[in-house]
């Protein structure tokens, strides 16, 4: 995670280090001989414009959007980004965070300081209480991180408005997504994806918990679901 010249800790393990290595490199090898037989395309697009990277009607909508947790992928994938040629330098890191949904790396966090939302913004009691809370001046950082959660969930409303217009009929939807809190207010992120899809005409809006996440215990992972009627 970090270019800094520095030695390997040496740690007093009775372990065969190279040998479960090697263990762990055979089962992933024979996993990998077991594809499914199909043909995919990969497409490089900006998820808040989808209709700009695809010419055909979608039936199907698997994903499990960046939480609503300032987790940084760019950060925690940059080792990965560069060996691919994503990137070249830190400066690309930032600029591609600030262009991902929820992204805060780099000149993404300095830029959320004066970020305004768009004109379509979604309105909505419960997500403009949170806003509000955690932008309280007791907060340390309140606004900035009041400024993160509209603008992720800003981006997220131009994701589902440009959806639309690729869904087939009936096309189906499946979002993962946890809850997440802020200085002590929950941010409801399922019920917010719900009220997005309902008030967008969707069909069927429903969301399952499907576990408890490790950290705290109020934190849950949810399979938000729609169909899309054309």
């Amino acid at each position: 995670m970090s270019f800094k010249d520095a030695d390997q800790i040496a740690l007093a393990l009775d372990l065969d280090m190279a040998g479960l290595f090697a263990e762990d490199v055979r089962f992933i090898l024979n996993g990998a001989t077991d594809n499914p037989v199909g043909e995919a395309e990969v497409l490089l697009g900006d998820a808040r414009s989808p209709e700009l990277s695809i010419d055909q009607p979608v039936n199907l909508v698997v994903t499990s959007p960046p939480y609503a947790n300032r987790m940084s992928y760019i950060r925690e994938l940059r080792p990965y980004m560069y060996w691919l040629g994503f990137l070249v330098n830190g400066r690309d890191a930032g600029e591609m965070d600030w262009e991902a949904i929820g992204g805060t790396w780099g000149v993404a966090t300095s830029r959320l300081t004066d970020w305004k939302p768009s004109s379509e913004e979604f309105s909505l009691d419960v997500l403009r209480d949170a806003i509000e809370r955690i932008a309280h001046g007791d907060n340390k950082n309140g606004k900035l991180l009041s400024n993160y959660v509209a603008k992720y969930f800003d981006d997220m409303w131009a994701h589902f408005r440009g959806l639309r217009t690729i869904l087939a009929d009936d096309a189906r939807l499946h979002y993962i997504v946890g809850n997440s809190t802020f200085y002590g207010v929950l941010l409801p992120v399922e019920e917010i994806y719900m009220a997005m899809l309902k008030e967008l005409g969707f069909a069927k809006v429903e969301c399952r918990a499907i576990r408890k996440r490790n950290s705290k215990k109020e934190l849950i992972e949810f399979d938000v679901t729609a169909r899309w009627r054309a």
